[in-house]
């Protein structure tokens, strides 16, 4: 293979530096062309070389580079072998753009497989280039185009316009682009990703060796984005189906893991009128207390108005209950987006992130009064003497009962529901027919079966895009895999002997299917949707958590290590 650093700009393309193997892993290279100042840092970082190349000019001049590699090799994208050629982006450029149509990989990288030894060659997170990562693959002509810019087009793909980008440079602006170079040997696709993720994680991570840390860090390190609303510099994507928007609760599970400046940013992104959704209220509160706790700053302001409105849908009934904000048909008051409630039902997971959003207020210096005792108590009462039902109304089997408890452990050192109480909701959930070979089911009927479809409507009214879901779809009876995995760290807090054994099962199905870790299971058909979601993560910054306090049980993480070094 040859392998090329080139410099584009808008007249043409040339070449810069050639890369030879064994790649430098200490060297400084500079090179003038097209009026351009171009320098090249490589460094090494472990048993991989960091990349850094530099564009500068005294007038103003448009470029970006990119590393090119041609040769005979077999040519991975991180979606897999490339069988024609492909213009992979990770950003479609319009954050209000949900519907976007682009040909898309999550992780801005190339990988060439020859002759039993892989070469990684992976891109800083995208918000480095300002959102206009690509990579170009030609594999019939055994070429590739790492890239910090953009040619414009989309070869093989009916989608949305993409026209050329180039960074400007001059007057003191200069471009950085920044990759990796990782030599190692990873045949198949699971193991490809293993190994970027590695890499990843220890040139921008925490190095601390880990396959399970290096998956769920670099998973959220590469969905970083440049905020093109301007609410703060950077911010996060949950995935990269979800064009490039952060959300709420995404991106509070998602930035668990991510270094405090990298934290702050996308806690600094926070809108005002995301407050008013759904639950967010009691999550930025939540986080703002996370924030303190870990020495930051946090928004007194806008956690005041939070307060506000987390104490608004307390007082819409007088018995310690917190019932959300919601549209008009009762859709969209927690995370169960498109399951509608009657406005007067009190489902658990929403009064258990209130018991914990109400204490975060109080350590934060907000009054509290007597609410937090009166949600303990209203939130007891939807017990049934057999397991806590998804909702007052709906009594169905819900993993996502203890959420609210588990945060409570993690930030204020106890749970605040009876360990008999979760035990039994766990021993109905786990041996019933809610388990399966794919998963838990997110929710279902008091035996474990699926539920009839009228389950998840509310004054006769179902949501269309509910209508549409097929059994062991999404919120149809899916296996979340961060909601299932809160259940089991819960149910171990409060002693269910054999909820380690169950985390270990429930990531093992993620990972035998791709390597990586997914939103959901369909849990008839077996196949994972959106590998490398953001916000499983926190499973992993959560657990760890509990072990350095002593707390957790060094046999998931064990687990975990084994099956990944064996892929």
């Amino acid at each position: 293979m040859i392998y090329k650093v080139l410099l584009h700009d808008k007249s043409g393309t040339y070449p810069l530096f050639d890369i030879k193997e064994p790649f430098p892993d200490e060297a400084v290279w500079e090179q003038c062309c097209q009026k351009i100042r171009v320098t090249a840092v490589f460094s090494a970082r472990g048993d991989a070389v960091l990349v850094t190349l530099t564009a500068a000019a005294e007038g103003s001049a448009a470029c970006y580079f990119s590393l090119y590699g041609s040769g005979d090799g077999t040519l991975y994208s991180f979606n897999g072998p490339c069988k024609h050629e492909q213009l992979l982006r990770q950003s479609p450029h319009d954050y209000r753009n949900y519907q976007f149509k682009m040909d898309s990989s999550a992780v801005p990288m190339a990988a060439v497989v020859r002759e039993g030894k892989t070469n990684l060659f992976i891109s800083d997170h995208p918000g480095h280039c300002d959102n206009y990562t690509t990579q170009h693959f030609l594999p019939e002509t055994g070429e590739f185009f790492l890239s910090s810019g953009d040619p414009g087009g989309s070869p093989n793909f009916e989608g949305d316009h993409f026209p050329p980008y180039f960074h400007e440079i001059g007057g003191g602006k200069t471009h950085t682009f920044r990759f990796i170079i990782k030599s190692c040997e990873a045949a198949s696709l699971k193991a490809i990703r293993r190994e970027a993720f590695l890499a990843i994680d220890n040139v921008w991570g925490d190095s601390c060796g880990r396959a399970y840390h290096a998956v769920s860090f670099a998973s959220n390190y590469m969905h970083y984005r440049r905020n093109e609303s301007g609410t703060s510099d950077y911010w996060i994507v949950a995935g990269i189906q979800y064009a490039n928007c952060q959300y709420v609760r995404d991106s509070f599970y998602q930035t668990w893991i991510l270094p405090v400046d990298m934290e702050m940013q996308c806690y600094l992104a926070f809108r005002e009128d995301w407050l008013k959704q759904a639950e967010n209220s009691l999550i930025y509160l939540i986080w703002s207390y996370r924030i303190v706790k870990k020495g930051g700053s946090f928004n007194r302001e806008l956690a005041r108005k939070a307060y506000d409105i987390m104490m608004a849908c307390l007082s819409k009934h007088t018995d310690g209950g917190y019932y959300p904000n919601c549209d008009e048909h009762g859709a969209f008051r927690n995370w169960f987006d498109i399951c509608c409630f009657e406005f007067d039902d009190l489902d658990s997971y929403s009064q258990g992130l209130c018991v914990c959003a109400l204490r975060a207020a109080k350590e934060l210096g907000f009054e509290i009064y007597d609410t937090y005792k009166k949600a303990i108590n209203r939130y007891l009462s939807l017990y049934n003497g057999e397991y806590i039902p998804m909702s007052e109304k709906k009594p169905y089997l819900a993993l996502d009962f203890a959420v609210g408890d588990l945060f409570h452990f993690i930030l204020f050192g106890h749970t605040f529901l009876p360990d008999e109480m979760v035990r039994k909701t766990y021993r109905r959930i786990m041996e019933s027919k809610a388990k399966t070979p794919y998963g838990t089911k997110i929710v279902s009927a008091p035996d474990g079966e699926y539920l009839p479809m009228e389950a998840y409507g509310a004054y006769g009214y179902i949501h269309p895009e509910m209508a549409k879901m097929d059994l062991g779809r999404y919120a149809n009876g899916g296996s979340y895999h961060i909601y299932e995995m809160l259940f089991h760290i819960d149910a171990y807090l409060h002693g269910a002997p054999d909820a380690v054994d169950n985390m270990i099962w429930r990531l093992f199905i993620d990972l035998d299917y791709d390597g990586a870790t997914h939103e959901y299971m369909h849990t008839l058909q077996g196949n994972g949707v959106k590998a490398n979601q953001g916000w499983n993560a926190a499973v992993y910054e959560i657990w760890d958590e509990l072990c350095r306090n002593g707390k957790g049980d060094p046999r998931f993480f064990e687990a975990a290590e084994n099956k990944l070094l064996q892929v």
